[in-house]
């Protein structure tokens, strides 16, 4: 993608706070209410969640418009800092965002969020209403992974971009 296509290019990935879509989507991958206090793991999941229930993404052309995501610079608080400060601004994710977390890594695929590891782990809650705001059936997770030219590293329990180096780092 250079941003002079004669058209809207198709990608595989939603932005969270900047994307349009017809009414519909509300209804076919509505938002997920087990989600709260999540930052780092949304737009993969929206991404996922819109294209297996038969949506396809596109990037504008040009880009006519944006926003500035610098509140750090602007001495403002980021999203997760106001929920940090509750826990002494340690750096990460707290108790709060965890399984939120976990459902997001046993919805894109990580090999340390399998069934199997929720239920060890005494986290099925974790999965309450999966069926309803999880992955489509227009197409598979694993046509979106090759779509994305993404995988799974069981090594290092991480998804890998085959194609975009950018997402490794």
């Amino acid at each position: 993608y250079h941003g002079d296509e004669p058209r809207p290019t198709q990608i595989p990935y939603i932005a969270a706070g900047f994307f349009f879509a017809r009414a519909e989507c509300l209804t076919d991958w509505p938002f997920d209410p087990y989600m709260p206090w999540l930052f780092m793991g949304e737009e993969i999941a929206l991404s996922m969640r819109a294209w297996t229930n038969g949506w396809n993404i596109y990037a504008p052309r040009k880009n006519l418009i944006a926003h500035q995501y610098r509140p750090g610079r602007m001495g403002l608080p980021k999203f997760w800092g106001t929920v940090n400060r509750l826990y002494q601004g340690r750096p990460g994710n707290n108790v709060l965002q965890r399984p939120p977390l976990k459902r997001i890594k046993h919805l894109v695929g990580y090999p340390d969020s399998t069934l199997e590891k929720i239920k060890e782990e005494n986290l099925e809650y974790v999965l309450t209403d999966l069926e309803h705001f999880g992955l489509g059936t227009e197409r598979s997770w694993e046509e979106y992974m090759d779509f994305a030219f993404m995988s799974i590293d069981k090594e290092k329990d991480a998804i890998v971009c085959k194609r975009n180096t950018w997402c490794n780092s």
